[in-house]
């Protein structure tokens, strides 16, 4: 017989409901990438410089699938199905959409030319006929089952072959054709089975799914048992098998086996059978096992031989199983029952068709938004915490979903709480952490810590966490020395999950206690010894200093900073070495004091100008110390400076220097005093058209200030430093240069104390600052990038491998200190990533790379298997003194430069 093919064409629109995981980035999605130069100038100040943002937009990529696939000849033996002549049979099939993006499939079924007849056909979806378009978003599915009717009257024997045919909406070359059936009309019973579940959409981790199976004779000749069908218990048993392996999912109960006679039927009811396997189905018991959770199949056995089920007989089983209480959002647990059945009365159950399989039902695990948070390495309140950890000295105590301090707190220390953050929901999500309830003046900041207890960087942003996973953190308050005397502080640390509720746990400080004061005296150059505030008295000779031998004690906690005041003029020192002279090795002062550890004494020198021309006398020296912590944290000693007698200075040479925009050169220029008495000399400040500021000293040290005075002796000579400071914040390629003219104003001590007026010129000149990072993207031809291509109006696929090309280049005039570029792999608008690290590359292997952020560096020739964290960040940089590591000793001078090539490929 001449069969024309013919097809089906639905025009209607149904939309699936249940969310699926996108296979590769999505359509439309920007991909960003944007690198940062950081690097040192020539006065150690930290700069940076981002490079431009190179950016390729994501297309759409069409795609369908249909499974299962059989050619049209010869025909897969599982897609072989037989009925009898105006029967009808259901064949199931699987619709996917593995593109990127949503798409809308027009279905259709293709006859074959080349068969015995034409099968009635209808597409049903859920049991309802499908007359339309199936819209699914990326990597959903669709169950459907293709409703094939044999004409009344066919001949035995014959067959009909068909296949569901699946054409993508977006692009209409897309499509998915070789997935033939064939329906052969045979005498043969009938056995058509159907699964349905409930809930049918999306469940929570732990729901119940309550399963009914069941297995009806349409019409025709009876369902005959199969000789030894199973063992059970260890003896065979012979009849109607119908089994449900459980794959993903946990057993729950057994419901009811029930038997439905058809209508004008008088079969006797068999005997129906409840199955256990904890195998899987190798072996079956009839006793349900004590731990119901090892069950992993059930069955029905209709138990007999012969004649079971006549045309319109029913049977059916209930079981209920709950879906794992860790599982993966998005996951699509799918369930089948296959029968075994005599269909031709020779007892195996090896014929075609006696072996049928149910149309899969499928459900999609919800996403579930959770967090956990708690003490150090307690997370779950269902795990309450105990015992207790010390950190930075303060011991903790942890007891459910509290931690208290045992160690009392100094006021003006810091208290540092660990704390662990658990994603208990069931998808990769980001976490917002946050800690509340500190008093006013207190500072609590959320910070990282590693696994040695390492502190980090503040954590300002929210953190991801994939299901199950753990993040350590702490929790770190600055404890104000006003604090003194609190109880009970009890902060709240929170922990948000997008999409979710708050967990809390709760640190407490349980007290507070006083901070010790600090002194400051006059040094017996002993630190075992308290400072003393006896007044002392130092003599100098007019022009010269008094310098007066200080201890300062810190009491406190914590190690504090202090700045030092006094009487006009006054230098301050560290005595190196706690001799109480002021030498060469001693250290000036120009702002507060390094930190004193607490306990510590700092041995100081207090160097205070005696004026000249001053009277014989005595003066109150008084140098007060305030800590740069608190304000309120004062100490002072009072001294007497005496001054002894009287003293006086010419003026050279020129000088030129340059130096950097914020940097600072110090000329020296030499006072001659050629007259015949004492004199006293004055340096007006000098002002600046261009922003350059002038400061002298008669210390190379300093301190500087923006006029000089002071005397020089007969024939004696003193050194005028001058400190000139290159304007800040000019643009990195500003080069201005002043010159300057210095005067100096001599004066005779005595009548008629003519002044002569001297000077020299100081020409000061700024070098440029000027580092660029550019970047650029290609396509690459495959992972091993040995070809590339320019990237066509900027968009890219799933799948595609791309090469950015990184130019790091000193642009300036000035050398650039630790420069170090940073990059991560590219991500979308939101600063999700969106691509995978392939490979590493640079134009020399001096260039060294950092995949730990700068702990360790190894050369660039060969690639790094992986980048730092779930970013995909790397460090590279120019290792100049070939040291095989980065540090500030690693320069780039004007116009060096070094590439970096990066290769990622799109998910």
């Amino acid at each position: 017989m001449n069969h024309v093919s013919r097809t089906l064409l639905l025009s209607t629109a149904l939309a699936l409901t249940g969310t699926g995981l996108a296979a590769g980035t999505a359509p439309n999605t920007v991909i960003n990438n944007k690198a940062v130069l950081t690097y040192r100038d020539a006065l150690n100040a930290p700069r940076t410089v981002d490079s431009n943002i190179a950016t390729v937009t994501v297309r759409q990529v069409f795609a369908v699938t249909v499974t299962p696939d059989s050619p049209e000849a010869p025909i897969a033996p599982a897609r072989a199905f037989a009925t009898f002549a105006g029967g009808t049979r259901q064949i199931p099939y699987t619709l996917t959409n593995p593109g990127n993006g949503t798409d809308t499939y027009t279905l259709s079924v293709t006859q074959s030319t080349s068969d015995g007849f034409d099968a009635g056909i209808r597409i049903l979806r859920g049991g309802v006929e499908v007359t339309g378009p199936i819209t699914l978003t990326a990597d959903q599915s669709a169950d459907l089952i293709i409703e094939a009717t044999v004409p009344a009257g066919t001949a035995d024997g014959l067959a009909s072959r068909f296949a569901l045919v699946a054409t993508s909406g977006g692009n209409g070359t897309v499509v998915d054709s070789d997935n033939y059936a064939q329906l052969t009309v045979s005498a043969a019973g009938q056995l058509n089975l159907g699964l349905s579940v409930s809930p049918t959409g999306p469940v929570n981790p732990g729901s119940t799914l309550s399963y009914t199976f069941s297995a009806t004779v349409p019409s025709g000749n009876p369902a005959r048992g199969v000789t030894g069908v199973v063992t059970v218990d260890g003896t065979p048993r012979s009849g109607i098998l119908l089994s449900d392996p459980l794959s993903g999912q946990t057993f729950a109960a057994m419901g009811a086996a029930t038997f439905t006679v058809g209508a004008g039927n008088s079969t006797p009811a068999p005997t129906l059978v409840r199955l256990y396997s904890t195998d899987g189905g190798s072996t079956w018991t009839a006793t349900a096992p004590a731990t119901l959770a090892n069950v992993n199949a059930v069955a029905l056995l209709v138990e007999g031989s012969g004649d079971l089920l006549a045309a319109g007989d029913s049977v059916s089983l209930t079981f209920d199983a709950r879906v794992p209480d860790g599982a993966p959002a998005n996951t699509t647990i799918s369930n089948t029952v296959s029968g075994v059945f005599d269909g031709n009365a020779d007892g195996d159950g090896a014929d075609t068709g006696e072996r049928p399989v149910s149309p899969a039902t499928s459900v999609t695990v919800a996403t579930v938004s959770r967090a956990a948070v708690g003490p150090f390495s307690f997370p779950e309140a269902g795990t309450p915490s105990t015992g207790t950890y010390t950190y930075g000295g303060v011991t903790i105590e942890r007891s459910g979903d509290t931690q208290t301090t045992v160690t009392d707190v100094v006021a003006g220390s810091t208290v540092t709480f660990r704390e662990t953050l658990r994603n208990t929901g069931n998808a990769t999500n980001t976490f917002t952490l946050a800690v509340s309830g500190a008093p006013a003046g207190w500072t609590c900041t959320v910070r990282n810590i590693d696994s040695s207890g390492t502190l980090g960087s503040v954590i300002s942003s929210s953190v991801s966490l994939a299901a199950g996973a753990t993040l350590e953190f702490a929790v770190t308050c600055s404890v104000p020395f006003s604090a003194a005397g609190t109880t009970n502080t009890a902060l709240t640390v929170s922990a948000t999950p997008s999409g979710g509720t708050a967990d809390t746990t709760t640190s407490v400080i349980a007290r507070v206690t006083a901070a010790g004061l600090p002194v400051l005296g006059n040094s017996d150059r002993d630190s075992a010894t308290a400072p003393s505030t006896t007044p002392v008295t130092v003599s100098a000779n007019p022009g010269q200093d008094a310098v007066f031998p200080l201890e300062l004690r810190n009491g406190g906690p914590v190690e504090e900073a202090f700045t030092l005041s006094g009487p006009a003029g006054t230098r301050y020192y560290i005595d190196t070495n706690n001799n109480g002279i002021l030498d060469s090795g001693d250290t000036e002062l120009t702002g507060p004091t390094a930190p004193v550890a607490p306990g510590g004494t700092l041995f100081l020198l207090a160097v205070t100008p005696i004026p000249a021309g001053a009277v014989a006398g005595d003066t109150s020296v008084t140098v007060t110390a305030t800590s740069t912590t608190d304000a309120g944290r004062v100490t002072s000693v009072t001294n007497v400076a005496r001054t002894n007698s009287v003293t006086s200075g010419t003026f050279a040479p020129n000088g030129a220097q340059s130096t950097i925009s914020g940097g600072s050169v110090v000329y020296t220029h030499t006072l001659t005093n050629t007259g015949n008495d004492n004199a006293d000399f004055t340096v007006p400040a000098v002002t600046s058209a261009q922003g350059f500021a002038y400061a002298f000293s008669t210390s190379a040290s300093g301190p500087f200030t923006s006029t000089l005075s002071g005397t020089v002796a007969r024939a004696g000579t003193q050194n005028i430093y001058v400190q000139v400071t290159a304007p800040a914040g000019l643009p990195g390629n500003a080069t201005p240069s002043e010159t300057a003219t210095i005067r100096v104003n001599l004066t005779a001590q005595r009548d008629p104390r003519v002044t002569v007026a001297l000077s020299v010129d100081d020409t000061t000149s700024v070098q440029s600052v000027v580092a660029s990072v550019t970047k650029t993207v290609e396509l690459c031809n495959d992972a091993t990038c040995t070809a590339v291509t320019p990237v066509t109006d900027g968009r890219v696929n799933p799948g595609d491998y791309l090469r950015y090309t990184l130019v790091v280049r000193n642009d300036g005039s000035s050398v650039l200190n630790n420069a170090v570029l940073e990059d991560q792999l590219p991500v979308d608008a939101s600063s999700n990533v969106v691509t995978s690290y392939v490979k590493l590359g640079a134009s020399s292997a001096s260039v060294l790379f950092s995949t730990n952020g700068g702990t360790n560096w190894f050369s660039s020739a060969a690639s790094p298997a992986s980048l730092n964290g779930t970013r995909g960040s790397f460090l590279a940089a120019l290792d100049t003194n070939g040291d095989s590591t980065i540090t500030a000793a690693d320069v780039l001078n004007p116009g060096a430069t070094f590439t970096v090539t990066f290769v990622v490929r799109v998910n």
